[in-house]
């Protein structure tokens, strides 16, 4: 579901981005279209003002598309990026099972190794009985 949830969020962001995009277009060309005649009706103190927010919405339309296209390699990259940490946790994952296992199957050689070495140490601290000589007799 997190994949569907992030799905929707990124598909809500590109039509917002869209639909600026979009409002951004028609406030430039209703302006455009009214442009001379409405720029030279306007007073002289604040025609130049609006001639600079004209230039400034014109070059906002025209960088959007490339800033759109960043988003989606911004987003792209950081779903590769995802998905590669997935793959590392899954191979993670194998790794740590298969070493579970190892040590599963080395556990009763390790109880083994330890009961050897206990009776090793048991045989070496036990006095030998005297071994008979020859030509005594045994008693």
């Amino acid at each position: 579901m997190t994949g569907q949830a992030e799905t929707h969020r990124y598909s809500l962001l590109h039509s917002a981005m869209d639909e600026l995009l979009e409002g951004t277009r028609a406030v430039t060309r209703l302006m455009g279209t009214m442009g001379g005649e409405a720029v030279s009706a306007i007073p002289e103190p604040v025609a130049v003002p609006v001639t600079r927010m004209l230039e400034s919405l014109q070059q906002l339309v025209e960088l959007a598309p490339p800033l759109v296209a960043e988003f989606d390699v911004l987003v792209e990259e950081l779903h590769a990026q995802r998905l590669t940490v997935q793959a590392l946790q899954a191979e993670l994952s194998a790794f740590d099972h298969q070493m579970e296992l190892i040590e599963q199957a080395l556990a009763p050689l390790q109880g083994w190794t330890h009961q050897w070495s206990r009776l090793r140490q048991s045989l070496i601290r036990t006095p030998h009985a005297a071994a008979p000589q020859p030509g005594l007799p045994e008693s």
